[in-house]
């Protein structure tokens, strides 16, 4: 093993087919130092046995069914970190993605180049990989008015050398130096069982660490597997319960309060965000709210 050293971990629920491809896309990286963990959270259609029977290098870890997102990654995580030297990296990424042969390679020179940084990746289409989901995203922490960048433009638009400053990263290839966990803790799995990727992100950058978006490393993301509750275009009242208090919801009130809490620079920009934020949200389901005739009427 040389350094430096890339963890990657891939927390996995039931999605057998799915962490399969995934992990082949890993077996064939031209960049070959890095250890996979995968962490399997109580599935059961038979994703820990493939992985064992085809992928018996990977690191599996076991959760209980309770760990979700955030606690299955902050778990592979610590397994990591038992294993890595003060200069390696971790690489935080989900399953519903596929990367090319150059990923590793791509995200490797861009973390040598970048001290002092966490590295995000440019997000694509899977069904048209030229189209950008997600080129970084900007926050206004007094507003919290969210811009996602080159949303909707060519990939081919710009060279792979650009970068980008963000203020936050996704769980969609998030590269974290070591010494950022010592230094900023784990992700916050007590208020964020879901929907935890971003926030510690932000808490990094406020410690002082950059957070950029790379257009060197791509992943192409199936939309299918990722559009949930929060996308869809109208709602009905029943809706209601689910967009404001579902764990899977990136809109759960639990999440958006701690989410202000944990990333505010002072009392007075927390009360500010959390404010605009229950309006932004409030505003995105009840201008979507569609009341249905009862049958017959």
């Amino acid at each position: 093993m040389s350094s430096p050293y890339i963890y990657i971990i891939v927390p996995v629920f039931n999605r057998k087919a799915i962490i399969e491809c995934f992990l082949i896309c890993l077996g064939k990286q031209t960049f070959r130092d890095f250890t996979v963990i995968v962490v399997d959270d109580g599935s059961t259609d038979g994703t820990p046995a493939l992985i064992a029977e085809k992928f018996p290098d990977v690191h599996l870890l076991h959760g209980d069914g309770n760990l979700w997102w955030t606690g299955a990654t902050n778990f592979g995580i610590r397994h990591a970190l038992t294993l890595a030297a003060a200069d390696d990296a971790i690489l935080v990424i989900n399953d519903d993605i596929e990367i090319g042969p150059d990923y590793l390679a791509s995200l490797y020179r861009v973390w040598q180049a970048t001290p002092r940084a966490l590295i995000g990746s440019v997000v694509v289409d899977i069904n048209d990989p030229e189209r950008i989901i997600d080129g970084g995203r900007l926050v206004n922490w007094w507003t919290a008015k969210t811009r996602v960048l080159h949303q909707g433009r060519r990939l081919s638009e710009f060279d792979e050398n650009h970068v980008v400053h963000v203020s936050l990263l996704t769980g969609w290839g998030t590269l974290l130096p070591v010494q950022v966990f010592s230094e900023v803790g784990l992700y916050d799995a007590a208020h964020f069982q879901q929907c935890g990727d971003t926030e510690l992100t932000v808490r990094a950058k406020n410690r002082g660490y950059n957070l950029i978006v790379s257009f060197a490393p791509v992943v192409e993301c199936h939309l299918d597997l990722t559009a949930g509750i929060n996308m869809s275009p109208q709602y009905t009242i029943r809706d209601l319960r689910t967009f404001f208090f579902n764990v899977k919801s990136n809109y759960r009130l639990k999440y958006r309060f701690f989410f202000a809490y944990n990333t505010a620079t002072n009392p007075l920009a927390f009360v500010s965000f959390l404010a605009c934020d229950m309006i932004r949200i409030s505003v995105h389901f009840f201008s979507r709210l569609r009341f249905t005739q009862a049958h017959g009427l």
